[in-house]
Parts: structure tokens; sequence; C-alpha cells
């Protein structure tokens, strides 16, 4: 089968490269440590002079120098639209080391305060860099409306809930046996966001599921309430092993969302930005 195939052989040479980067990390040096230390208690006192991108810059670098590079399968649903900017912008770091990070966090703290001394930590502070609580755990209430409320767009029969939870479960057995009794089920969309199957799939990033549904025929080119295709929730959640899928199975790079936007001009994410380039 193409698709299991596929799945496959993408996923083993797009993260094992990661996982290698990732395991070859060198140790930090303590003095980078303490530095990104005091920058983190500085943060809090600059935040009346910068914008939100730019804050998000600081969360990004923040998250992977405390946890390393982002893994684009651990991402929040497209809709959970605060947390998916904060996760893009750590996403967008890449592989970038933590001590990179670090020193990337510093530089941008010395050019918001130039009369900002490193070695001026908090006398507050009893434990090492590794202890200090989030600075991000201040800000982020203050950087965006975190209220999304989605109004249900019909009301899903019995059947339908069923599949759709199998769905979510990424109960394959389960979906191969609602749809063996109900072969319209297959383009059914939910009665929250009317999204299809697939289109939901590819959000969560239910491989076996997508492989599935494209095996039995469902449609690449689906659309929600805002015209976004699979693709479009690919590009957006960065899952570039469903975008490999998706586009081998017949996905239209070339789709407009309800803004006017391909999946490419959705995407952040470099590397993939590339696969979803339309060559003319």
């Amino acid at each position: 089968m193409f698709v299991a195939w596929a799945t496959v052989s993408f996923q083993r040479r797009y993260f094992q490269n990661a996982e290698h980067k990732n395991s070859s990390e060198n140790p930090i040096d303590p003095r980078i440590e303490a530095k990104f230390d005091a920058a983190t208690t500085r943060l809090p006192a600059l935040l009346s002079r910068i914008d939100q991108k730019t804050i998000l810059t600081f969360y990004g670098l923040y998250k992977q120098a405390i946890e390393g590079p982002a893994d684009p399968r651990n991402g929040p649903y497209w809709y959970e639209t605060v947390a998916r900017k904060k996760f893009n912008a750590w996403l967008s770091n890449g592989q970038m080391r933590k001590a990179e990070a670090m020193e990337k966090y510093c530089e941008m703290i010395s050019n918001l305060d130039s009369d900002w001394d490193p070695n001026q930590v908090s006398a507050t502070r009893t434990g090492g860099w590794e202890k200090m609580p989030s600075t991000m755990g201040v800000i982020e209430p203050e950087m965006f409306d975190d209220v999304v409320i989605h109004e249900p767009t019909r009301l899903e029969t019995d059947i339908e809930k069923q599949w759709f939870a199998a769905m979510r479960n990424n109960d394959v057995s389960a979906m191969k046996s609602i749809l063996g009794e109900n072969s319209d089920i297959l383009e059914a969309k939910d009665q929250h966001l009317a999204m299809t199957a697939l289109l939901w799939a590819t959000d969560l990033g239910c491989e076996s599921v997508v492989g599935f549904l494209i095996d039995q025929g469902a449609d690449v080119n689906a659309v929600d309430g805002c015209l976004q295709t699979p693709l479009h929730f690919a590009a957006q959640c960065h899952r570039p092993l469903l975008a490999e899928i998706l586009i081998q199975a017949g996905a239209d790079k070339k789709a407009l969302d309800a803004d006017g936007m391909t999946p490419f001009e959705c995407c952040e994410d470099v590397e993939l930005k590339k696969r979803l380039a339309v060559v003319d």
C-alpha cells in the first residue's frame, strides 16, 4: 500500500536527522546559563516597549533554550489560535541548539536595554537557572485574548458522533466497521467546524487515519467553512509527512482559502514551504 510505504519512508528520513542533532548537543557553558538566567529576569520590565511579534520571538527562544527543538507532531489544533502562534514561534527555531537560543535571547535583551548588566542577577534567586519559572507565565496573559468560541454548525447524527470519535482515537478498525455500513459517512462534516474526518485527522496528526481515509477515496481537496483543505491544515500545523502523503494523493497546492491564501502562504516552516511551492 503506497500510503503505508510513504509514511514509514518519509517519517524515518525526516525525524532521524532531528533526533541525531538533539542527541549530539554538547553541555552548555555555565556562563551562558547564568547570563540567560539574568536575561529572563530582565524581560518583564521591558514589556511596555516591545510588540507582540517580539514577545513571541522571546517565547520561542525561551522554549528552545529550556526544552530544545519543538516537535511538529505535538502542536496544538489549528483553531487554537493563541497556542498555535506560540508553538509556531518555538517551531520556527528549527534545530537550533539550546545554547544558541540562550545567546540569541540575551542578545535581544541587550538590544532593547543597552544598560542591562547580565552580572546583576536578582537577589531573590535561590536556585540554579534551571529551577527558574518561565517568565512567559507572566507575559502570556497579556499577549492575546485567548477566548475562541465555536457555535455548532449543525447537530451530528449518532453514527457521525461514533465516526468522529473513532477518528480522534486513531481507531482505524472502528472506522472501517462504521464505513462498511455507512458509505456516505466518508465525507460527513462535524457539527462544530464543518470539517470532514480527513481534515480533522490531518489537523490532529493521525497518520494511520489519514492513510486509511485516502485509501478509501476520501476527497483530499475537501474544504471546511473557511475553504481550507487538508493541505492547508498540514501546512499550518507543520506536518511534512502528511503534506507529502496528501500531495502524492492529488492535493491541490494552488487551492485558495477564504483569505485567498494557498497552503504555501499559510506555512511558516521553511523546509515544508519548499515542498508546497507551486512550480510552473
